[in-house]
């Protein structure tokens, strides 16, 4: 009888332990599964950043890279004929072509509608340069395209490839509430040719208005600080002016092929206990042909 409990006690703790060794087996199975899982998801997760960090380097390879640009230089007008000649200066970085296309196009329009084609030239120095002439057309936009529809400029006016272009300039201003005055002095102005250097022009004057009507013009001297107003030289003016009134400052001068322009400084609002306020104001010149 002893003998058989030991049997049964013996076949017992067998089983108990299979079934340990079976729970083992599950539990050690499951996890060689998870871990197997995790390897593929680490693997996964390795190879897209490794892909991120490949597009990253090819933009930031890309944004390395000079951009196409543009420059302008030596404009001169034709004004028997209207039309305008500029020698046009381009850095093409990624550009093999030894005379790639250029289009003159409106603003927004692609190369393949451009009014105007030609083609650039490579410089001994890499860039690419051509003159081109064309119709001058005062209120034009103009956009310069590559083959591939690149833009290299664009602007709505050409006005920003004409011989004269405003540097700097202004005067000294202030406005008193109480004498109902708009004071201006110390007069100065810069002018600058298509390439950005410093021009000159002639029959310089400032011109101030008044909400909109002119009310005041003072030719340039040649110190650049002082006006003259019907042969009297001045080294200020105080102008009628009360709260709410827009003052505008432009300059007008002539360049030397005989285009007059009108530049635009700055227009200020007259406000309460002699403050001002800036005006928002275009940069954009007024030019007209020679009469």
């Amino acid at each position: 009888m002893k003998k058989n409990w030991t049997q049964m006690l013996s076949l017992a703790l067998g089983i108990v332990l299979l079934i340990a060794a079976a729970a083992q087996w599950t539990v050690v199975s499951g996890l060689r599964e998870e871990l197997a899982d995790s390897r593929q998801a680490l693997d996964a997760l390795t190879e897209r950043l490794d892909e991120a960090e490949a597009a990253l380097e090819t933009v930031q390879a890309a944004q390395s890279r000079p951009a196409p640009s543009v420059r302008f230089a030596n404009a001169s007008v034709d004004t028997e004929n209207r039309r305008l000649t500029v020698d046009i200066v381009a850095e093409l970085p990624d550009e093999d072509d030894y005379s790639p296309g250029i289009g003159f196009c409106q603003v927004g329009e692609p190369y393949r509608l451009a009014w105007k084609v030609d083609c650039l030239r490579r410089n001994e120095d890499g860039t690419y340069g051509m003159t081109a002439t064309f119709p001058l057309d005062l209120e034009m936009g103009l956009e310069l395209r590559l083959e591939d529809d690149t833009v290299l400029f664009s602007s709505d006016s050409v006005a920003e490839l004409l011989p004269l272009r405003f540097d700097y300039g202004g005067t000294s201003w202030h406005f008193s509430s109480q004498s109902e005055l708009f004071y201006q002095c110390d007069w100065g102005v810069g002018m600058m040719d298509t390439a950005g250097d410093e021009a000159q022009a002639s029959d310089g004057e400032f011109r101030v208005y008044r909400n909109g009507t002119l009310v005041f013009t003072g030719r340039q001297m040649p110190d650049n600080s002082r006006v003259e107003v019907d042969g009297e030289i001045l080294d200020g003016v105080g102008l009628d002016c009360v709260q709410g009134d827009c003052m505008r400052l432009r300059y007008a001068c002539t360049d030397a092929f005989g285009l007059r322009y009108e530049f635009p400084i700055f227009e200020k609002r007259a406000m309460k206990w002699d403050q001002t306020e800036d005006v928002p104001l275009s940069r954009r010149p007024t030019v007209a042909w020679p009469e």
